[in-house]
């Protein structure tokens, strides 16, 4: 048996093929799903670092358990040296990855750091980083090919539109004041916490210190320093909204310049409910898009895989800076009120 599909094949039983090395699947752990079942729930890719992905949250143990298995058989393939012949002519072997467009990138090349029009990598790996980083680089690319393959799925299997954000708002926000907005957008802050409001330039001169205050003084002052903020506090006495001064205390900002209200809701939704990355709160930025508020992941691979997911989907990469400005609730741009629509209790 050298074709890797026959290893995956003998794993989760039958596969529904729909590339050369991607298909739809039985889960190995339906018996631990808390909700229905769908047909294009589960998918096994045999190119890079093979993988079962399930988009239930319930079967995590049984799918990890499954991986571990799909891994060291496809490892042992023919020495770990198998190759497939694509309809193209093309010959994928062992740790490559078929991209969208049907081209191959080799693991000798992603290893490498050589990038595609994806998420960057890291430059080649150094002797210190060795082949930990080179590893690293293949579960990225691995990670965003993965992500262009069941982002249909996802939008579909996630679907949360605006106005259900609202009406499922544990706490019912959309509808208070400008004053009430933003105070209740403070109570995400622990009290100790310097946060910066500002317009974009209110950074960088010792007079911009002002738009840099303890939470308390912000109750009082209220948004009237400008319409941004940032998911980073910062260090006290800083004026120069940069990585550098922040302090640690982070939230992780997701949002869209394309896609539309109804459709990031499901990313927001695959955070919370497939990732289990807590949700705070939803902001209406009275423009075209909203802005999820979420815990940021405190490990730095896990945060850039994150990234590389992300960025499939259609969000923003740049809001992966910690100093990125971002709309803050209770403001007013262009006469309409920046809101919270949903907030967790």
């Amino acid at each position: 048996m050298t074709d890797p599909k026959h290893i995956a094949a003998g794993i989760v039983g039958g596969v529904e093929w729909q590339t050369e090395v991607s298909g739809f699947c039985r889960c190995p752990g339906e018996a631990l799903h808390t909700l229905p079942t769908g047909k294009k729930d589960c998918r096994v890719n045999v190119d890079g670092a093979p993988t079962i992905f399930c988009f239930h949250a319930s079967c995590a143990p049984a799918v990890a358990a499954a991986n571990r298995k799909l891994r060291c058989a496809i490892g042992a393939l023919a020495g770990g040296h198998w190759a497939i012949a694509l309809p193209s002519g093309q010959v994928l072997r062992s740790g490559d990855i078929l991209q969208g467009d049907g081209t191959v990138r080799t693991r000798a090349e992603i290893e490498a750091g050589h990038t595609s029009s994806g998420p960057a990598f890291a430059g080649p790996p150094s002797p210190q980083r060795g082949k930990g980083a080179a590893h690293e680089r293949l579960v990225l690319e691995t990670v965003r090919v993965m992500a262009e393959r069941f982002k249909p799925e996802l939008f579909e299997k996630f679907h949360w539109p605006f106005t259900q954000i609202i009406t499922d708002s544990p706490l019912h926000v959309c509808e208070r004041d400008a004053e009430d907005q933003f105070r209740t957008w403070l109570r995400l802050w622990p009290a100790h916490c310097h946060v910066w409001i500002g317009d974009i330039f209110s950074s960088g001169r010792p007079e911009h210190r002002t738009n840099f205050r303890p939470v308390a003084d912000w109750y009082q002052i209220g948004p009237a320093m400008g319409n941004f903020t940032c998911g980073s506090s910062f260090k006290p006495g800083s004026f120069q909204r940069s990585n550098a001064n922040c302090n640690g205390t982070r939230f992780l900002v997701i949002e869209s310049d394309t896609l539309a209200k109804d459709e990031v809701g499901a990313v927001f939704a695959y955070l919370n409910r497939r990732l289990h990355f807590n949700l705070h709160a939803v902001v209406d930025t009275a423009g075209k898009s909203l802005h999820g508020w979420f815990d940021a992941p405190r490990d730095k691979r896990i945060e850039a895989r994150l990234k590389a997911v992300l960025t499939v989907f259609g969000c923003d990469p740049k809001l992966f800076t910690y100093s990125q400005p971002v709309r803050v609730p209770g403001a007013f741009r262009d006469g309409r009120l920046q809101r919270l629509v949903w907030l967790k209790e």
